[in-house]
This record gives structure tokens, C-alpha cells and sequence, in this order.
């Protein structure tokens, strides 16, 4: 307990810096969340290609690990791979653990992963979605359901979990394992960042230079018109730029 307190702690104290370094990247980023064993990390080194401790144990992923991801015919990301939730958290670890989750409140869109073939499977869903609601990720937030380890499931019941998961919007089975419905899926999460980005045109006095450089630098600029007081630009980006752009 103490060591995974120290380990947490040590989570905490990174934050501003991961924060940080996220407001300098002009992608979207999606977040995986979920228990333990999920195959959170599996997922993410398959999407990804990137070798990530993917063990069963808890806290195995103690410190977030974002990664580049450029999907098949949809946007370049940054995918997000969390700490994994547990069941009956020690109440002295409560506070801490929720404070490493809020690299998911950056996210643009997140994939909540379950392990469909856990018993426990629908408490651990409900534990997750309770969680998210007190950190104050809004309901409009793009979130999928991924019932992850069809692989683990025998033939039948793997069939009855893709039929139920067809049936329900923003639900996709996979099997990180084989990659077996990860095509979908990713299909899925891009057609929602292209849906979640917003092209508007700002405003800008000659006198907004830092403004127009961050706009330039975060790659969201469509076009640029001089006026006489200044310019008209074109932009496209994500509700989580346009609030770091306001921030300035």
C-alpha cells in the first residue's frame, strides 16, 4: 500500500508537466480508460505499434503514456493510455488515483475498454462511468465502449457479444490480442474527431501576434485574409484548442 502510494504520488506530482507538454501538440487526443486488466494497453500497443508493459498487475501502467498515432485514412492523434482502475481502492488512495486521471478530462474522444469475458464485467463499467462523472467529463464528450477479449470467450459467446455490441451506438467488440474488430472501431473513433472539430473564423488586430503564432503553431489554420486592422483566419480545431486558445 505505501509503495503504491509513493508510486501514485509520484503520478500526481507529473501532471503539470504532462499538461504541459499536451498544450504544445496540434492533435486530438484520445484516451483509453478502464480496470485492470482490460487490455488497455494491449489495444494501445496494437493501434500504435509501441511496446508497452502490458501485464496482469495492478497498476501496471502507473504513469500515462501518450503516443503518435496515425490512423488509415482519418487524422494524426495522440493516443492516451492511462492508469487502470481497481476494484475496492484503499480510501487513502482514492484521491490520488483519481488525480492521474485527469489526463482524461484533455481528451477529445475516449474509448473506455472493458473485459467483456470478466465476470464483473457491467460493476467495473458502472464503477468506470461513476468515476468519469466526478471528474466532470461532459456527457457530450465523444465516449466508446470497447468489449475488448472476444479472444478469451468461446466461439459462441464471442458471436452473442459482437451481436449485442452492434446493437448499441458507440459500442465495438475486439480482441486487442488478434486486432479482430480494431478496424471498426478506429473507423469509428475518426468519422467522431472530424465530427467533433469546429471551422469558424476569428477575428485578429495586428496587434494579436501571439494568438495568430498559436494558431499557426497548433496546425489548425484552413485560411488567412489581411484586412486593415488585421487579419481574418479560418481555423479548424477541436473544442479542447479553441479552450486553450482562450486561455491565452
Amino acid at each position: 500500500l505505501v509503495r503504491l502510494r509513493r508510486q501514485l504520488d509520484k503520478v500526481v506530482k507529473t501532471r503539470a508537466l504532462h499538461r504541459a507538454a499536451r498544450k504544445k501538440v496540434p492533435y486530438p487526443i484520445v484516451a483509453l480508460v478502464g480496470y485492470t486488466n482490460a487490455g488497455k494497453s494491449t489495444l494501445f500497443n496494437y493501434l500504435t505499434g509501441a511496446d508497452v508493459m502490458a501485464e496482469d498487475m495492478l497498476f501496471a501502467t502507473l504513469d500515462p503514456t501518450m503516443r503518435r498515432w496515425i490512423m488509415d485514412d482519418g487524422p494524426e492523434v495522440i493516443l492516451s493510455d492511462t492508469v487502470g482502475f481497481i476494484s475496492d481502492l484503499p480510501t487513502e488512495l482514492v484521491a490520488s488515483f483519481r488525480a492521474t486521471l485527469e489526463e482524461v478530462l484533455a481528451a477529445d474522444v475516449i474509448c473506455h475498454v472493458r473485459d467483456i469475458s470478466h465476470p464483473e464485467s457491467e460493476e467495473q463499467a458502472r464503477d468506470v462511468r461513476e468515476i468519469m462523472k466526478v471528474l466532470g467529463v461532459d456527457a457530450e464528450r465523444p465516449t466508446f465502449e470497447v468489449w475488448n477479449k472476444l479472444d478469451a470467450l468461446d466461439d459462441e459467446a464471442a458471436e452473442a457479444v459482437k451481436t449485442r455490441a452492434a446493437r448499441n451506438e458507440m459500442v465495438y467488440a475486439t480482441s486487442a490480442l488478434s486486432g479482430a474488430g480494431t478496424q471498426v472501431l478506429m473507423e469509428a473513433i475518426a468519422e467522431a474527431l472530424q465530427g467533433a472539430l469546429i471551422t469558424e473564423d476569428l477575428t485578429l488586430s495586428f496587434a494579436k501576434g501571439r494568438e495568430r503564432a498559436w494558431l499557426f503553431s497548433n496546425e489548425v489554420v484552413l485560411e488567412e485574409t489581411q484586412t486593415d486592422e488585421g487579419f481574418v483566419v479560418t481555423v479548424r480545431w477541436s473544442g479542447r484548442q479553441k479552450a486553450e486558445y482562450k486561455a491565452l
